[in-house]
């Protein structure tokens, strides 16, 4: 028992150095990749981002479906047809500006229905093309574009008292 103790005492230094300088690689390994072993607050806001874009996405993607129900917006015209050749802008190529957003969606086709129904209202609309942090790709409908956040503000609160209660403002910084 004495011959334990002896080596015990004499190599629990080493183990000790050995234990920690597998620890600190691991640890940055794991949250490179996405294992948040110890980091609870960055979890806490992944989760918080994924749900609130899970309800943006299903708010837009309901408020089309009653919308495409309405017999008046039912349309076929050349504008309508014109923006399935519409290609989605990418979120890079907006930098510094501000966009007035009506709706969130995972359907490409739901994105082009609403940007439809804008323009016929006389809008300039526009598609922005996101992936998220979870790689999901998402389209944002925009239907105008500011370079000063005090503008996009002051028309988001016209737009939304006029059109669309549950609009936004997107900035890609």
């Amino acid at each position: 028992m004495d011959n334990f103790w002896y080596y015990f005492k004499r190599y629990v230094i080493a183990i000790f150095i050995i234990v920690l300088l597998l620890f600190f690689p691991a640890r940055r390994f794991l949250r490179q990749h996405g294992y948040f072993l110890f980091d609870n607050k960055t979890l806490n806001e992944a989760l918080l981002w994924a749900h609130h874009d899970s309800i943006r996405v299903a708010d837009s993607l309901k408020r089309i479906k009653i919308e495409s129900n309405l017999p008046q917006d039912k349309q076929q015209d050349s504008t309508v047809k014109s923006n399935k050749e519409e290609s989605p802008a990418l979120a890079r190529d907006i930098r510094d500006t501000y966009c007035i957003i009506i709706g969130t969606f995972s359907n490409p086709e739901n994105a082009r229905q609403a940007a439809g129904k804008y323009r016929s209202r006389g809008y300039k609309t526009s598609i922005i093309s996101i992936t998220g942090k979870n790689g999901v790709k998402t389209e944002l409908v925009s239907v105008k574009t500011f370079n000063s956040p005090d503008e996009a503000a002051r028309f988001l609160k016209e737009f939304k008292s006029k059109y669309d209660p549950e609009a936004w403002i997107y900035s890609h910084k």
